[in-house]
C-alpha cells in the first residue's frame, strides 16, 4: 500500500511539474513571438496581384493600435475626449473594416488626457511636409511613450496614433493637422524610407507605425495618415504612397 501512493504521489508531482514546464515553454515562445512581431514591423513582403498590384501583407487582421490623446502644459484641448474617443476608436475601426473589405481591423487602447512635459512651442511643427524639423515630431512621440511608459508595454501594438490636444490649422495651433511619422516625417519618403526607432526615457523601444493627428482632423485625414503606416514599406518604398 505504502509503495502505491508513493508511485502515485511521485507520477503527480512528475505531471504537475511537466504542466509547468509545458507552460513555462509557451510563455517564452510567445514572448519571443511578440518580440519578432516588434523587431520585424513593416518587413513582410507584399504580394502581387495580377489585377490589384502589390498587396500589403501586414495590412491585414487585427491591428493594436496604442492611441494617445496628449495635451501640453499652456494649451486647453478644445474637444471633449470622448468625442476625440470615439471618432479614433469607433470610427476609425469602422472606417477600416469598410475599406478593406472585412480583411483588416482595429483593436485600439485609448489612453487620455496625458499631459506633456513642455510647452506646445517646443512640439510645433511647420505645415510644409519638407519643412518638418524631425526632432520636434520625435520628441512628441517618445515624450508621449516616455509619459505612459510605467503603464505600457509598447511591444504589444503595432502602431501608435499620437492627438495633440490643440486646435490646428496650417501654421496655427500644433501646426499640421495631420501626418504620418513612421514611416514618413521621421525618414522622409523621397529616399531611404525607413520605420525610425522611438525610444522611451527608461528605454522602451518602439519600431512600428506612427501617426500624429490633431484633435480636430476629421476622420478621413486619420485613416489617410493611418495606411501608410498600415500598408508598410516595399523596396524602399511606402505601398501606399
Amino acid at each position: 500500500m505504502a509503495t502505491a501512493k508513493m508511485t502515485n504521489r511521485l507520477t503527480c508531482s512528475l505531471l504537475v511539474f511537466f504542466l509547468v514546464l509545458i507552460l513555462g515553454c509557451q510563455k517564452m515562445q510567445a514572448k519571443k513571438n511578440q518580440e519578432e512581431l516588434s523587431l520585424n514591423r513593416g518587413t513582410m513582403p507584399a504580394k502581387e496581384d495580377p489585377t490589384l498590384g502589390l498587396q500589403s501583407q501586414q495590412a491585414r487582421g487585427e491591428q493594436h493600435v496604442l492611441i494617445l490623446a496628449v495635451r501640453f502644459p499652456d494649451v486647453e484641448p478644445s474637444f471633449p475626449l470622448e468625442r476625440i474617443r470615439r471618432k479614433v476608436v469607433q470610427g476609425l475601426n469602422k472606417y477600416v473594416r469598410e475599406q478593406s473589405y472585412g480583411l483588416a481591423w482595429v483593436n485600439a487602447d485609448f489612453r487620455g488626457w496625458i499631459m506633456l512635459p513642455d510647452p506646445i512651442g517646443r512640439y510645433e511643427v511647420s505645415p510644409y511636409n519638407f519643412k518638418v524639423d524631425r526632432t520636434r515630431v520625435k520628441k512628441l512621440i517618445e515624450d508621449s511613450m516616455t509619459a505612459i511608459e510605467p503603464k505600457a508595454d509598447f511591444s504589444r501594438y503595432q502602431h501608435i496614433i499620437v492627438i495633440p490636444g490643440a486646435f490646428t490649422t496650417p501654421g496655427k495651433g500644433y501646426g499640421m493637422i495631420c501626418y504620418c511619422a513612421n514611416p514618413g516625417m521621421l525618414s522622409g519618403v523621397r529616399r531611404n524610407i525607413r520605420y525610425v526607432p522611438m525610444e522611451s526615457k527608461k528605454g522602451q523601444t518602439f519600431r512600428g507605425g506612427v501617426c500624429v493627428a490633431a484633435e480636430n482632423a476629421h476622420l478621413g485625414m486619420f485613416a489617410h495618415d493611418f495606411f501608410h503606416a498600415l500598408g508598410g514599406i516595399h523596396k524602399d518604398k511606402r505601398l501606399v504612397p
